[in-house]
């Protein structure tokens, strides 16, 4: 039964995690292409939008990888799998 209560929570928190990325790029589409418009509506001439996008965007793909790249469970699943291919090589090789 605990078991199950820790993978409950565990989803929940990776869920929220997932969310949390999601709201963050609505709102980053949402807030360059409002600076688009004020740049071109303003003075079309120098397109200065580009730099908070680019810096916002370094945040947000650091965000991406926090949520659904390497993380401990997952570089620990790594570890687990190849251990497991180690110790099935070494099987055959003995026999």
């Amino acid at each position: 039964m605990e078991e199950k209560e820790e993978n409950l929570a565990r989803a929940q928190k990776l869920s929220k995690e997932k969310l949390g990325f999601i709201r963050h790029a609505i709102i980053y589409v949402a807030v360059i292409l409002i600076l688009i418009v004020i740049n071109n509506v303003t003075f079309s001439g120098y397109q200065w939008w580009k730099w908070p996008a680019i810096g916002w965007g370094i945040g947000l793909f650091f965000h991406f990888l926090g949520v659904w790249g390497f993380k401990e469970r997952k570089l620990k699943d790594l570890e687990e799998r190849l251990t497991k291919k180690e110790l099935e090589k070494q099987e055959e090789e003995e026999s």
